[in-house]
């Protein structure tokens, strides 16, 4: 009898024993919740960007015909303000052109013309590197605007290739959860890759 005892402590010993395990590899999971995948990136960028969030990314180019070509389709009217006796001019964006595209800068000289897009875009996940902190991630982002589906004053007055760029989008973990929060320098960035690029979207 004392024998049946004996082997029925040792079976409740070896199954807390494995309760133990479970729950502790419970835990470790739990602390170690996945890490940010291209795909997950991917949506999350395309969802910021459908609702208009992070989306505005700015241009410098020359253009010697940029100013005029916009006037004429009615994205931007010449307006002055005067200020302590200084009358200023510069571009303001019509109500047309604010629909195009969210802000310019505009140089009488040509040179250096500013003009922040708000899309549409196509955009590839190059790589994700490792943040600053421990729960953040950088996703290496090239972007262009989808020629395509631009608006046709856009493509009349600026040219294709200057519509794309490269960003690093900065992501931070929220409990199990993947937060797209701002844009860094790629200069900023960490180096080394830890993910494979995606396609054009």
């Amino acid at each position: 009898m004392r024998a049946v005892a004996d082997f029925n402590l040792r079976n409740l010993v070896a199954v807390a024993a494995i309760c133990v395990s479970v729950m502790t590899l419970g835990c470790s999971s739990e602390a170690q919740p996945a890490d940010l995948t291209v795909m997950q990136a991917s949506a999350i960028i395309s969802q910021n960007w459908s609702q208009n969030v992070l989306n505005h990314f700015p241009v410098v180019f020359h253009s010697d015909t940029l100013i005029e070509c916009g006037v004429t389709n009615d994205l931007w009217k010449l307006t002055e303000t005067i200020d302590r006796g200084y009358t200023r001019r510069s571009y303001q964006l019509t109500e047309k052109g604010s629909k195009v595209l969210f802000a310019i800068d505009l140089k009488e000289s040509g040179k250096g013309h500013e003009i922040t897009l708000r899309g549409p875009y196509r955009f590839e996940i190059a790589g994700i590197t490792p943040g600053a902190q421990p729960d953040t991630r950088n996703v290496d982002l090239r972007w262009e605007v989808d020629w395509e589906k631009a608006p046709a004053e856009l493509k009349l007055c600026v040219p294709k290739f200057e519509l794309s760029g490269h960003v690093v989008a900065l992501f931070k973990q929220f409990d199990h959860d993947w937060k797209f929060l701002s844009y860094l320098k790629p200069e900023d960035a960490a180096p080394q890759a830890t993910a494979t690029a995606a396609p054009l979207q």
